[in-house]
């Protein structure tokens, strides 16, 4: 399939392209519109809808990927594959130089510096969420979308973790409950991509 050859080894050539982070994780590079290339392959129909079952089968195609060893589970190892190299752009923290994003500062609890006071009362002006990792290019406020599909915290993903993730991501996703997720009820992407 094409994504597989726009997946593997594709971070560094293609870091100027728009990137969008699938549901599950799967990264999606292309000058134009890397989201729809997620849509239409997860569309294995092609009849302009996602079901359920065709969300499971695309996860579970991006879970072969990320089973480099193929013993049906995604380990501390593969993870690490997962976002150093198939995905490095995730890492919490991190930008891409094409974003031309001043480096994220993290403010620490005392020191007694001077913020801006607002009408609130002389409380430092509130601070605004910034998304991190993943969540800056897909739908879903999911930092690392794959490690976040380990249900039982053991450091490790099995299919049943991945489909059950995939499962909760479809339920989000498909907002009006029919069972299917349509181009049009999917959020907005940030411009920021």
């Amino acid at each position: 399939m094409a994504a597989a050859a726009m997946l593997l080894g594709a971070a560094p050539a293609a870091a100027r392209e728009p990137l969008f982070i699938s549901p599950m994780g799967e990264p999606f590079r292309a000058a134009h519109g890397p989201e729809r290339i997620w849509f239409d392959g997860a569309d294995a129909d092609h009849d302009g809808h996602i079901t359920r079952a065709e969300f499971a089968a695309d996860a579970l195609r991006f879970f072969a990927v990320l089973d480099a060893n193929h013993d049906g589970e995604i380990d501390p190892a593969e993870i690490d594959r997962y976002e150093t190299v198939i995905a490095p752009e995730i890492r919490v923290g991190e930008r891409r130089e094409s974003e031309g994003e001043a480096p994220m500062r993290h403010e620490r609890g005392g020191g007694g510096g001077q913020g801006m006071h607002f009408g609130n009362g002389g409380s430092p002006k509130p601070k605004v969420k910034v998304s991190e990792g993943a969540a800056r290019y897909g739908y879903l406020d999911l930092p690392e979308p794959v490690a976040a599909a380990d249900g039982n915290g053991n450091r490790g993903i099995d299919r049943a973790e991945f489909v059950h993730a995939a499962e909760q991501r479809f339920g989000v996703l498909d907002r009006n409950g029919d069972g299917a997720i349509m181009r049009g009820e999917l959020p907005r992407l940030s411009a920021a991509r």
